[in-house]
């Protein structure tokens, strides 16, 4: 919940590349560094990245998987 109890936006990108904790600590700061990103985690393991996003945010999910590609990385929007 945010701080104004609205709940955040949920958005779930399909990471390929990642085989470690490493590369999840890589992609979740690279989308951390989004202006209106709360939260990234990313897993290796399920090969996605889970980002809360600020509702009031115009968080463009071009700019996530810009992010994403930037740390080394394929994504594309799940779903």
């Amino acid at each position: 919940m945010s701080l104004f109890g609205k709940k955040d936006q949920e958005i779930t990108l399909t990471v390929r590349g990642m085989s470690c904790g490493h590369c999840e600590m890589r992609v979740s700061k690279a989308l951390s560094g989004i202006e209106g990103v709360r939260k990234a985690e990313a897993s290796h393991e399920k090969g996605t990245a889970i980002v809360s996003v600020d509702p009031k945010a115009e968080v463009d999910v071009a700019a996530l998987v810009a992010a994403v590609e930037g740390a080394g990385y394929e994504a594309e929007a799940a779903g």
